[in-house]
Order: C-alpha cells, then structure tokens, then sequence
C-alpha cells in the first residue's frame, strides 16, 4: 500500500496546529483509494485535513471533535470532488508522536462498526516543538497502530490521473452557495462585483461605505467555503493590496458568508 498526501491537506493540519498551540486539535481525513485491495500498486490520497469544527472541545491532553459539522464538510467535499472519508488527525501534547490507546480504540469502534466502510483509518499525530509542527503518519488496523510513509505532492498533481481541482462554483452545490452568498450581500446592502480569475476562482469586489476609493477584494479557493476565501484590502488609486484578517476568517465554518467577512473586516 502507498499512501500521498496533497501538500495542501498538510498546510491545513500545520495551520490548525499553530492556531493551537496549547491544546489539542485535529480534525477529519478526506480522499480516495485508488484500488481497493491491499496489493503494492493500491494507492490512498489523501486530499483534504479539515479542522476540528466550531463546536469541538478541547484541552492540553483531551479534544473531541465537532462530529455534525465534520460530517457538512465531508458531505460537500464529496458534492465538490467526489472523495471520501479516510480516517482522522489530531495534535497530541510534547512529543507524543504516536495514536494513544483510547486513539486505538475508537479508531477500530468505526472500523467494526462498519458505517466507514473501511479495513484502516489514517490516523497521522501533529506535535509542535519550539513552533515547529511535524505530522507523523500513522493507519490503525486489526487492533493496532501502525507506522506508514506517505508522499507529499502538489494539489494539482495527485497520483492515478484523479483532479480535485476543479472549482466549487462549477457543481450544483457550489452554485446553490453562490446564490446564498449573493443573496446576503444584498440583504446586507453590500455593493458587490464578481470576477473570475484566468485560474478559474471567483473574486468578489466589495464597495466600503466608509471609502469609496478602497474595496475588499475575497478570494474564493476551488474548495470554498470548505476553505475560508482570502480578503484584501485593494486601495483604487494606488493598485496597491493590504491583507486584512477578521473574526470570521480566523475562526471559519461553513456558517459564515463572505458578506460576513465584509461587515466584520475591521
């Protein structure tokens, strides 16, 4: 068995772990297997690392996920991309870098309960050292954790020929989220222009009340809102950018409309 994993999917479980750096966090694995059997050519990407959900718990040595909106997050990326769930990651305390008993336990309670459908969760542990994250790749099978390698690639280069890559406005689901998002902006009274780039994300252009001269410019990422959009401060007579963070950004869930992102960017 080999396993990849989208260098995209790492940078996410990296960024959560630094958004919690004293406690526990983690989240779901999301991906495909390209054959089903246990031979050396069988293949598992994983392409997305969700964070823990806005209603998880968590602590130095405990975290429990947010389990319903984990299960929104697989339900769209399979509407998106048609992948699947692989297993779970979470952060671990010091330099515990591997699944504990009770990680053990409750990977094999999914396992036999049979509602994964899986023989093995990948189960990697995050720890942080001197704000230094390292993900140590891990399956749990037959009652163990075991130790696995995996590959790091592009996102736009998985193996077995299969493209994530496609943007979130081009599916059904994708384009009933952007008729959401236009509503809000308008029921917000918010002046908005959309604009798709020659890499086929949507950037949306916000008029301010308080500056007619500037507009937050939101980029929209292929699996949005899976992931939060990219705001910018864009400054009309200048063409000059200037990054902005928020509430909503900083703690993103699918809950959150970019409309919100605008009234919020202060």
């Amino acid at each position: 068995m080999k396993y990849y994993i989208s260098e995209k999917a790492l940078e996410s479980m990296e960024r959560e772990c630094r958004r919690s750096p004293n406690t526990e966090t983690g989240g779901i694995l999301v991906g495909y297997r390209a054959d089903q059997d246990a031979s050396d050519d069988s293949k598992v990407i994983i392409t997305h690392a969700s964070g823990p959900g806005p209603e998880s718990s968590a602590s130095a040595t405990h975290f429990v996920k947010d389990t319903p909106y984990l299960q929104s997050v697989l339900e769209l990326l399979f509407q998106y991309h048609q992948v699947n769930y692989l297993g779970v990651w979470h952060k671990h305390p010091g330099d515990m870098s591997w699944p504990s008993s009770g990680d053990v336990s409750s990977a094999m309670q999914e396992i036999e309960g049979g509602t994964v459908g899986l023989q093995e969760l990948v189960t990697p542990i995050a720890t942080m050292n001197s704000g230094r994250v390292e993900i140590h790749p891990h399956v749990i099978r037959d009652g163990s954790a075991l130790p696995v390698s995996w590959e790091s690639v592009p996102h736009d280069q998985l193996p077995d020929g299969r493209s994530v890559a496609n943007q979130w406005h081009e599916t059904e689901a994708g384009l009933n989220r952007l008729k959401e998002e236009m509503a809000e902006f308008e029921a917000q009274d918010i002046e908005v222009e959309v604009r798709r780039g020659d890499d086929g994300t949507y950037r949306f252009h916000a008029s301010l009340d308080d500056n007619p001269t500037r507009k937050l410019v939101l980029l929209c990422h292929a699996d949005y809102p899976i992931t939060p959009p990219d705001a910018a401060l864009y400054d009309c007579p200048s063409g000059d950018y200037e990054p902005v963070d928020s509430e909503p950004l900083s703690g993103w869930d699918l809950t959150w409309r970019l409309a919100d992102v605008c009234v919020a960017r202060v």
